[in-house]
């Protein structure tokens, strides 16, 4: 049998100028690069990361500073590599990173400088990536700092008896002189979001919980405060386990039911609209948050519908987290669970709608508006059967009632839906009945049980449907008062 030819290889190396600049387009957003960074903290045991940021136009810099326990000259010549890491091996159970790569694409989707010092055992070492001399070199050569540089390093003042320093320099994405807008106002503006977006996405560093070590994370010294996106949502639903994860489901309070201050805090950033659904934590650490994943589309019916999954960094590869530690995906076996659960909750999730809105078709209650329905079309018209509209319309000639029939059509059509709907979205908790002036609603129930009284009602009749009726109804206080009084009681 004849022997096939041995395979013949070349040796393709990347062009690491090519390679350095598409790595910088990678994807990252300021706020996802610096969570990143913070991930390499957490898992040097780091309980306090300080976030320096100066402007100075083209001289500005952002250093992350930590009191982890420091690398010494070997473990940072690994780190500064790129893929320092086999994602496919096990990692330390309360470590945060993926690829190895975390530190290198993060900085470089920001700054064209990176310059890492780091702190162990009494001994200071420094390494520094300058994609510019990359460029002109085509190099993949990394600056050994020495002693002096090290201690000239932005950020330097700040490092303890161990820990590390990031410093980005050249911030090549983040100052915008194209703008007509001042380019220091921008930035600024972009470190208030990184504020929040760290504030939710550590916010389980931040607090401590039980079995997580509290840090604190800070901007200029100036302390980040938790946003807990589950805070204050009540008894929670019990806890699944399943396919080596954890979940758990939540309802959020409906805005009549807290108050102003908690309903806008648990708002987050993205209102709650676009906040609801699932929450993907990686060892405590947030990856993703406001989706179903296709399992349900947002709604404001299940608007306060939240599901926390709690992931170990050993799923990593069945839920395709990526390099940015930003996108987690459900594997196919898992799906229909989730769909159970969304069912569940989601169900739930409505009625806290729909119970509200069965008070308008009770048998018992008579509003002042209706619900009308035709050709598949709901509208809402006055509801001439109220018993004041009622007993007003009777006192009416012919021509009277005609006009004022031709009013209530003027204000049912009239009637800003659109507006509603969109301010019911956007601040519901905002939207109140105009206050009916208390004089007008006493003379209008002083001639409400009149009316009834002349029609041959008993005393308790007439009390037991002001109860039922609009606008008595919504003025429960009032009403009881004013029968006590009609009842001679008080």
């Amino acid at each position: 049998m004849k022997e096939a030819p041995a395979s013949k290889y070349l040796l393709a190396l990347p062009n690491p100028k090519n390679l350095i600049h598409a790595l910088r387009d990678i994807g990252y957003s300021l706020e996802t690069a610096l969570a990143d960074i913070i991930d390499n903290s957490i898992t040097a045991n780091a309980t306090n990361i300080n976030i320096n940021v100066y402007f100075d136009l083209h001289d500005s810099y952002i250093s992350i500073v930590d009191n982890g326990i420091g690398m010494d000259e070997e473990t940072l010549n690994k780190a500064m590599q790129l893929g320092s890491f086999d994602p496919v091996l096990s990692r330390e159970r309360n470590d945060l990173g993926r690829f190895g790569l975390g530190l290198k694409t993060a900085s470089f989707s920001q700054a064209s400088k990176l310059t890492v010092v780091s702190k162990k055992n009494q001994t200071e070492t420094g390494r520094c990536w300058d994609l510019d001399h990359v460029s002109e070199t085509v190099k993949w050569e990394i600056e050994v700092l020495d002693e002096q540089n090290i201690r000239n390093t932005a950020g330097y003042e700040f490092l303890g008896s161990s820990g590390t320093l990031v410093l980005w320099e050249n911030l090549y994405r983040l100052i915008d002189t194209d703008s007509k807008r001042n380019p220091e106002d921008i930035f600024w503006e972009q470190i208030d979001s990184v504020r929040r977006h760290l504030a939710l996405t550590f916010h389980r560093y931040l607090t401590g919980e039980p079995g997580i070590k509290k840090i604190k994370i800070a901007i200029n010294h100036m302390q980040i405060e938790p946003f807990d996106p589950f805070e204050g949502a009540g008894k929670p639903f019990p806890e699944e386990n399943f396919y080596n994860i954890k979940m758990q489901a939540f309802l959020l309070p409906h805005h009549s039911k807290t108050t102003k201050e908690q309903y806008d805090k648990l708002r987050g950033p993205d209102d709650y609209l676009k906040s609801q659904g699932f929450y993907v934590y990686r060892n405590a650490r947030l990856l993703v948050y406001g989706t179903w994943f296709r399992l349900l589309r947002q709604s404001e019916a299940t608007k306060l519908a939240r599901i926390k999954i709690d992931l170990p960094n050993s799923e990593d590869f069945n839920w395709s987290i990526d390099v940015k530690k930003s996108q987690a995906i459900p594997p196919e076996i898992i799906r229909q669970q989730l769909k159970r659960t969304i069912d569940k909750i989601t169900s739930q999730a409505s009625r806290v709608y729909t119970k509200r809105g069965k008070k308008i078709s009770s048998t018992h209650l008579v509003p002042i508006w209706e619900e009308y329905h035709q050709h598949g079309n709901k509208s809402y018209k006055i509801n001439t059967e109220n018993p004041l509209i009622k007993l007003f319309i009777n006192e009416l000639d012919n021509q009277q009632k005609y006009h004022l029939k031709g009013i209530f059509e003027l204000i049912e059509n009239g009637l800003p839906i659109d507006t509603i709907y969109a301010d019911m979205i956007s601040e519901p908790e905002n939207i109140k009945p105009i206050e009916i002036d208390e004089e007008l609603l006493q003379k209008s129930a002083e001639t409400y049980w009149e009316m009834l009284t002349q029609a041959g009602m008993e005393d308790e009749a007439i009390a037991k449907r002001m109860l039922q009726n609009e606008p008595f109804s919504k003025y429960v206080e009032f009403c009881e008062n004013f029968i006590k009084h009609k009842q001679g009681i008080v």
